[in-house]
């Protein structure tokens, strides 16, 4: 007992309060002001009319209009104020063009190494520059030790192509009278095609298109697809429609077969209709099976559309002709 009345009874430190803790910690170190070296005379009238050389930006109208808003509510104002309206003018400041980054071909590794980077996806850029550098290297002649520049080989499809040309008169010279004229029409479905090519067609939507010019009297390509009767060609017909198929690309043959181009077939079948035609269809027999090839008319230019007459039967219906010929009927039917 004497010693804990000595000792007093225990009491709990008392709690610090927030404001002594605050203040007891250590300052905050504000960060250092920037301290700018005043400008001369002169860089201060050069940055004045600078506006003579770079224009002003949009920055700088808008202060411009804020002076001018401040001027005019002062009571002392200039008198030259009452004369002077503000007219918006757009930015005159010419921006300099950005430096492109220089390209080298080279491609950044993130890992450090290629090995590790696997299979890089390349675009259109780099294969069109790929493609430019691989067909300059082949066009350029081979040389010889001595020096001396050699006339390259021709190149494959020029090959081919005489090939196929005196592969064609050689039978034309081996044919007699006598012989089926249908050899001679399928020589020229096999020799005779063109370049083509089929995009948007201010006629009606897709159309077909010579890449090389055309002369008269030529074939230009075969309406390819498969041949069906007209019983079939009635189901199909109604099958399409039911499946929201507009157009359907079927070419009659004769009285008991047609070519059904819809869902199998080549690039003829987006030839469009033209009251005034550069080509027109031809049926002919080739080892017993009747063929429709289509003929140049008159001479075709490269880019031409490639049109023929679709020669409907009349109807009650009207299918309106889109063509914008000179002598255009109006209707296809």
């Amino acid at each position: 007992m004497e010693l804990a009345k000595m000792r007093g009874p225990w009491r709990r430190p008392p709690k610090k309060r927030h404001e002594d803790l605050v203040g007891s910690a250590s300052p905050e170190l504000s960060p250092p002001q920037p301290l700018f070296r005043p400008r001369s005379e002169f860089e201060e009238m050069t940055i004045l009319y600078d506006i003579w050389n770079g224009g002003i930006d949009e920055e700088d109208i808008r202060f411009l209009c804020v002076t001018y808003e401040r001027l005019l509510q002062q009571d002392n104002g200039m008198d030259w104020l009452n004369d002077t309206l503000w007219v918006y003018h757009p930015s005159t400041s010419l921006s300099s063009a950005k430096k492109k980054k220089r390209d080298d071909g080279i491609r950044e590794h993130v890992t450090g190494c290629a090995r590790s980077e696997g299979f890089y996806t390349i675009d259109k850029k780099d294969k069109l520059r790929y493609l430019n550098s691989s067909r300059a290297s082949t066009d350029e002649p081979p040389a010889d030790t001595q020096g001396m520049s050699i006339p390259a080989q021709p190149h494959a499809s020029t090959r081919a192509g005489s090939e196929r040309r005196s592969e064609q008169r050689r039978l034309l010279s081996s044919f007699t009278g006598s012989c089926d004229s249908d050899l001679l029409k399928f020589n020229q479905l096999k020799f005779r095609k063109k370049k083509l090519k089929f995009c948007k067609s201010h006629i009606h939507d897709w159309g077909l298109f010579a890449m090389e010019p055309i002369a008269a009297d030529e074939m230009v390509i075969e309406y390819v697809g498969q041949n069906i009767r007209q019983v079939i060609a009635d189901m199909r017909e109604k099958r399409y429609e039911d499946e929201g198929i507009g157009s359907s690309y079927m070419f009659r043959v004769d009285h008991d077969t047609i070519i059904d181009a819809t869902k199998c077939g080549n690039f003829a079948r987006f030839i469009n209709h033209s009251c005034n035609p550069n080509c027109y269809a031809k049926v002919i027999t080739v080892e017993s099976q009747k063929k429709i090839v289509i003929y140049s008319k008159q001479h075709i230019n490269v880019n031409e559309e490639i049109t023929y007459d679709y020669k409907f039967p009349i109807e009650d219906v009207k299918i309106p002709c889109l063509c914008g010929s000179e002598n255009c009927r109006g209707t296809l039917n």
